[in-house]
C-alpha cells in the first residue's frame, strides 16, 4: 500500500501545463491533494507538501508539477484558454503498467486547482479507476 501511494504521488501531481497559462509567481507554495481509487476498500488520507517553484519552472512550464523530474509521464491535448488548463496524460508505473487519464481546472496568479481522473493499466490488486483533487497556494517567497 505504501508503494501504491508513493507513486501515485509521484506520477499524478500535476503536469507541466506550459508557460502560456496565466502567470503563477514565482516562491513558496502549499500543495494540497486528496485521491479516491475505485475499488480500495479504505479512502487515501489527504497529503499536504510544500514546493518552491521558480521563475525557470514558470518559463518551462513546471510550476504545476511536484517535481522537476516528470520524466516518467508524457502530456498530450493541452488546452489552455484565459485561466482553463486541461490535458491529457500518461505515466509509466515502475513495476506495473501504466496510468491514463485527463486533467483540467484553472491557473490563477497565486496557485491553481486541478481534478485528475484515469485508470491503471492493466488495473492493479482490483482497482482500476482513480480520481485527484490538488490545489496550490503560494506562501510567499522560497526560503
Amino acid at each position: 500500500m505504501r508503494i501504491l501511494l508513493s507513486a501515485a504521488l509521484l506520477v499524478l501531481s500535476p503536469l507541466p501545463a506550459t508557460a502560456a497559462a496565466p502567470a503563477m509567481q514565482p516562491g513558496l507554495y502549499e500543495i494540497t491533494g486528496k485521491m479516491a481509487m475505485k475499488g480500495l476498500p479504505m479512502q487515501m488520507p489527504a497529503f499536504t507538501f510544500q514546493h518552491c517553484i521558480t521563475p525557470q519552472d514558470i518559463a518551462d512550464g513546471n510550476a504545476y508539477t511536484s517535481s522537476k523530474d516528470n520524466k516518467d509521464c508524457k502530456i498530450s491535448n493541452l488546452k489552455q484558454s484565459g485561466n482553463s488548463v486541461s490535458y491529457d496524460f500518461a505515466c509509466v508505473m515502475q513495476d506495473h503498467g501504466s496510468m491514463v487519464g485527463r486533467a483540467s481546472g484553472s491557473s490563477h496568479a497565486t496557485g491553481y486547482d486541478m481534478q485528475m481522473n484515469g485508470r491503471f493499466v492493466p488495473a492493479m490488486a482490483g482497482m482500476s479507476e482513480f480520481s485527484q483533487k490538488m490545489s496550490a497556494k503560494r506562501l510567499g517567497a522560497c526560503k
